[in-house]
């Protein structure tokens, strides 16, 4: 335990729900409001729209297709999801991510290099419980918030797609530990997850799955680890020249009889669509939590724009 970090003696248990007054429920209005704004927008922006190649929001299993050469993506959304967990904390209640962001940049066609970042989280507390680590809290023991932690990412194509064959990459992340045990949304310590890409495409369907290894570091116990199996199920159906249909399932699976605090199983399925509009790739999905420490269900939103990288012959 991190004596560093001041200890806080939250009560045993409250159940209160999302609070309207919490300090940052006006912002989630704001946004809330700026989406309701595009609605009327929509039949416009899709009417004029240039086709772009589907790629990764609103899903997290990784396609093994990779950006044109020279190529690049900017991702930027906002999540929110219901009764999330923080066992090493003893936190659950209602998280927003604020600026959920990722850039990715295609090297020669073959692989890509990935940066992955969430700039502010925010949870509305629901229930605390006694923990190892005792976060500070704000608005009397009823919401905090840090930063998001950093991911580094590699995928590297290794075959293409034919008529018989599937295409096959392979994926290397490593994660960053950027929030802070002291809020009580991070866990201190540095991760690394790998593994295997396969897409196949059947007619328009394109099904994609992802099979790896996550070493996570013990964020209780110096020195110790849990080997986790990652997995992810995806599919993209466009059903229209500019919309397209997503759905996947994803997560990993704890390898032990009973799992270190901050390593147990979670998986989610999501299921959304893809709008490509005004030059940009909108996103929305609902979410839904398949294991017991995942969030029970919520919602994403975000947006995508390619553009030339500086790796382009057209610099």
């Amino acid at each position: 335990m991190n004596k560093d970090v001041p200890l806080f003696a939250p009560p045993t248990s409250h159940s209160r729900r999302w609070n309207p007054f919490s300090p940052y429920r006006p912002a989630v209005r704001r946004i809330c409001r700026s989406i309701r704004r595009l609605y009327p927008l929509l039949p416009v922006l899709v009417a004029c729209a240039l086709p772009m190649a589907a790629q990764q929001r609103p899903l997290q299993t990784e396609d093994p297709t990779i950006l044109k050469a020279g190529r690049a993506s900017l991702e930027f959304g906002f999540d929110f999801l219901q009764d999330a967990k923080f066992p090493v904390s003893g936190l659950r209640g209602d998280q927003t991510g604020l600026g959920v962001m990722g850039l990715h940049i295609s090297l020669a066609g073959v692989a890509e290099v990935q940066m992955d970042w969430t700039a502010h989280n925010l949870l509305s507390v629901t229930e605390s419980t006694p923990a190892p680590v005792r976060p500070h809290l704000s608005s009397g023991g009823t919401a905090t918030s840090d930063y998001g932690d950093l991911f580094l990412s590699t995928k590297i194509r290794m075959l293409h797609e034919s008529d018989l064959k599937p295409s096959l990459g392979f994926f290397t992340s490593v994660q960053v530990p950027n929030a802070s045990t002291a809020k009580g949304l991070g866990l201190n310590a540095t991760q690394y997850r790998g593994g295997i890409l396969v897409g196949k495409h059947f007619g328009e369907l394109h099904v994609f799955g992802n099979l790896g290894l996550g070493i996570l570091a013990n964020p209780v116990l110096a020195g110790a680890q849990n080997d986790v199996m990652l997995y992810g199920l995806a599919g993209i159906y466009p059903l229209t020249s500019k919309v397209n249909l997503a759905g996947e399932v994803f997560g990993h699976r704890n390898s032990r009889h009973q799992a270190p605090l901050g390593t147990e199983s979670l998986s989610q399925f999501r299921m959304g669509l893809q709008v490509h509009a005004g030059g940009l790739r909108w996103d929305v999905a609902a979410v839904a939590g398949l294991a017991h420490h995942s969030p029970r269900s919520g919602i994403v939103f975000g947006l995508t724009k390619q553009f030339d990288s500086f790796l382009s012959p057209k610099h």
